[in-house]
């Protein structure tokens, strides 16, 4: 098909170019004018847009998304949801396997297991797992899951997406292999072990995540951390992408242990969902940039961010480390031993010392939201707070162990499927980062279902981040670069930037409109001022309609080996 816009203002991408008015010409997956279309070129075009001085610029990329399991199930539109979401956002890229929680590799025996931990955060390729009252041994659907591999993974998930995705391998899944899901430091010989399954999977990934506050990788430490970067630099170059073991309290500390992991081990640093939580940390902004500064003059260094001051997580992250280790049915069976409940009770509201407590960073109960429970059980309590089911459980002191016990009763009750919005940060401090030349975007979206209703960041942070940075000055080359250049240079991945032969994932928006119009009561309003979008040439949203293709030919985001 040969697509013709016109009268659009064009901001290529590349950050330095100044954006101009002209029209583009698209033959198939590919832009092949840019700038003065000669006549004879835009005869018999078969469609033809007026951009009517609207920003047309390329698709931006998503980098932290958790859309590559539950994301995959089909919305009311006929797309995938992951892509539905994106598509309204401009996003064409999605970067999936972050926080260490890559779908893959993962043997056979622990699909089930490992399906029910990833539920809250990526959802369930299940119709019905996840999502039921069913009493399953395997309520989320891992006896579906047909890969063990990345490669195998990956081989599953082709045709199932409408934009391109990325996967980053996660250390958690690495460790799952050698180790499962055990309360241990590594020895030497399950590093190395672990090492060898990072250079197997290695080659189908783009970095190494972590998430040092989900099991198992909290259980690590530096010399592990250090030792998968270094494997994963073996075969290609690759940055480490750290969910922090703490983002509050001990957030220098814990950016030191990973900073000194990425130089160790030879590879980049990228600065996860970037933020200071907790009101008692939100002075020590100079402390964390002076030390992301610092790794920038030994590494290649990127950060990324969703412009919000509460994140979102699975509500496993309220219980400690020490009471998550095993199986789910054992991490729910200690939940209901007393002497457990009265363990994690001091470990939050006494001497939280060695973990990322969000009870205390969110300012109690109250700063944590639910976003998710099992659909047709805490249904009446989402969008609600954990206070208010304490309250509901005829508590008045959220600081007891009887509003502790009430929490618990409601995480077991909801069979664990429960996933939160955790309000621990201000504005002031997310402007900041926000300002900063090197910070990309990202969604770290959860995907919606029943029994969801999830942070607004979803579907507002591609733009949220627009206006603000109309509203705050941030220059239009700027933050489309940022968008869309940066994160794929960093990565290294083939440039987007629009030019003669590119590819033709663009995204059309107004500048001057452009803005979330959804709230964190009401997270699935959709945004305005994202006019269209085109995935390889293909028009899959314009006007705020979805055009589901015949065929998802979404593309799967590699990068080359490391020549030897």
């Amino acid at each position: 098909m040969r697509q013709l816009i016109t009268d659009a203002l064009v901001v290529t991408g590349d950050g330095v170019t100044d954006s101009y008015r002209g029209d583009v010409l698209i033959d198939g997956d590919r832009i092949t004018h840019l700038g003065q279309v000669p006549a004879s070129a835009a005869d018999d075009v078969d469609r033809k847009i007026d951009a009517g001085g609207r920003v047309l610029a390329p698709g931006f990329v998503d980098t932290h998304n958790h859309g590559a399991l539950g994301g995959t199930r089909l919305g009311d539109h006929g797309i995938p949801l992951s892509c539905e979401m994106a598509l309204r956002g401009g996003v064409t890229k999605r970067i999936c396997g972050v926080d260490g929680l890559s779908p893959a590799p993962v043997p056979p025996d622990q699909r089930g297991e490992y399906a029910m931990q990833l539920a809250p955060l990526d959802g369930s390729i299940s119709s019905s797992g996840g999502d039921s009252l069913s009493d399953s041994d395997d309520p989320a659907g891992g006896a579906e899951w047909t890969w063990s591999s990345t490669r195998e993974f990956l081989g599953w998930h082709q045709g199932r997406s409408v934009t391109d995705m990325g996967l980053h391998l996660g250390h958690s899944a690495v460790r799952r292999v050698v180790m499962g899901n055990l309360d241990r430091t590594a020895d030497d010989q399950q590093i190395r072990d672990m090492a060898e399954v990072v250079r197997r999977e290695a080659p189908w990934c783009l970095g190494l995540s972590t998430g040092l506050v989900y099991n198992p990788a909290v259980y690590s430490d530096q010399r592990e951390i250090t030792a998968l970067v270094r494997a994963f630099n073996e075969v290609k170059s690759g940055a480490l992408y750290p969910h922090l073991r703490s983002e509050s309290d001990d957030i220098e500390d814990a950016l030191n242990e990973v900073i000194t992991a990425a130089t160790d081990g030879g590879g980049g640093y990228c600065s996860e969902h970037t933020k200071i939580a907790g009101r008692r940390n939100w002075d020590r902004y100079e402390q964390v940039v002076g030390r992301l500064d610092d790794a920038a003059g030994c590494v290649p260094t990127m950060g990324n961010m969703y412009p919000y001051t509460a994140g979102s997580t699975t509500a496993d992250a309220l219980f400690p480390p020490e009471v998550r280790s095993g199986t789910r049915a054992e991490f729910m069976a200690r939940l209901s031993d007393t002497d457990v409940r009265e363990f994690a009770f001091q470990k939050i509201y006494g001497d939280g010392a060695g973990w990322d407590n969000f009870v205390a960073f969110c300012g109690g109960l109250e700063g944590i939201q639910i976003a998710g429970v099992l659909d047709g059980v805490g249904d009446e309590f989402l969008g609600k707070r954990f206070s208010d089911v304490v309250l509901a459980a005829g508590v008045t002191d959220m600081t007891s162990i009887e509003a502790h016990d009430a929490v618990c009763d409601f995480f077991l009750h909801n069979r664990g499927e429960v996933s939160i919005i955790s309000h621990y940060g201000n504005e002031a401090t997310v402007e900041r980062f926000f300002r900063r030349s090197n910070m990309a975007i990202c969604t770290d979206g959860l995907m919606p279902g029943p029994g969801q209703k999830p942070h607004p960041r979803l579907l507002g942070a591609f733009p949220k981040a627009l206006r603000m940075a109309r509203e705050l000055g941030v220059p239009l080359v700027e933050i489309v670069y940022r968008m869309t250049a940066l994160p794929c240079e960093f990565m290294g991945l083939p440039s987007p930037v629009l030019r003669p032969g590119a590819d033709a994932s663009l995204v059309l928006f107004d500048w001057d409109r452009v803005t979330e119009h959804n709230s964190y009561t009401d997270p699935m309003v959709h945004p305005e001022g994202i006019d269209a979008v085109w995935v390889h040439g293909e028009l899959v949203h314009s006007d705020g309609r979805i055009h589901a293709p015949k065929v998802f030919g979404g593309r799967h985001l590699l990068t080359p080996p490391t020549p030897t």
